[in-house]
């Protein structure tokens, strides 16, 4: 959700400092495979309203996808995330944030519930010790909880903050085949519930022939998108070729 959170005066760094009000957002971009989520998050570094921004690499793929973008250390850090320690430490950068960012990005949030299961395959239970590599019924369990742990987090920081993640499908008992954001469990629903925006991001084809990212926002029945507007505006259905200033433009921050 939107929050009227206490903001740092300009220049000031530390949360200690906050003085003023500002509207933050928290917002999911989910689709397939090689669709532009990452590059979607690759342009918050352009903006001064999300420049600079922390982004959190859960799969890998941050540095492949944005090689060649300016302001890397300085408009955009990457932080590479193997394990639960390396996430606590980037949370306390970003809580404390002596750097000043302005946002932060989770390349993708689908990731941190394997992510999850994977570390507490490591977690040295006695349990464990004749199959080392099975994972136990009560594991999906709190890999979920600390996915929303995560999200909570991370959308309470005072910054915007933005997640991928991938697409399935779900078949509703009065839909049929819905389009959802890929996570565990009951995560897909309860997730975007925590959201500002939820868009839906894919390549199509124009009239001309040429391919196109566009970012779906609302009215698309078969594909769960959202967006929370302040009291008396409107967003478009979509947008095309987005970068984050037009996201936020979009949502008149």
């Amino acid at each position: 959700m939107a929050r009227a959170t206490r903001a740092r005066p300009s220049g000031a760094k530390g949360k200690s400092q906050a003085t003023a009000y500002e509207r933050f957002v928290n917002n999911l971009f989910f689709g397939p495979s090689g669709g532009g989520k990452t590059h979607l998050l690759g342009t918050a570094a352009l903006d001064e309203r999300t420049a600079p921004i922390a982004l959190l690499d859960f799969e890998g793929g941050v540095l492949d996808v944005l090689t060649g973008l300016p302001g890397q250390g300085t408009d955009w850090v990457h932080i590479p995330i193997s394990n639960w320690a390396d996430f606590n430490e980037a949370y306390a950068r970003l809580d404390e944030n002596d750097e000043g960012f302005k946002s932060a990005g989770v390349d993708s949030i689908s990731e941190t519930h394997i992510f999850a299961l994977l570390n507490l395959l490591e977690d040295g239970k006695p349990s464990r010790e004749k199959e080392p590599d099975l994972i136990q019924e009560g594991d999906y369990g709190t890999a979920l909880v600390q996915l929303r742990r995560l999200v909570r987090k991370f959308r309470d920081l005072p910054m915007h903050t933005f997640f991928t993640a991938h697409d399935r499908e779900i078949r509703h008992p009065r839909e049929g085949l819905v389009t959802v954001p890929s996570m565990a469990g009951k995560a897909s629903t309860e997730v975007p519930g925590l959201m500002t925006l939820v868009g839906y991001l894919a390549l199509s084809e124009n009239e001309e022939g040429d391919t196109e990212r566009v970012l779906l926002l609302q009215n698309y029945a078969k594909i769960r998108t959202k967006v929370r507007m302040p009291w008396g505006t409107e967003a478009p259905d979509e947008l095309v070729n987005p970068s984050m200033t037009d996201v936020l433009n979009a949502l008149q921050v």
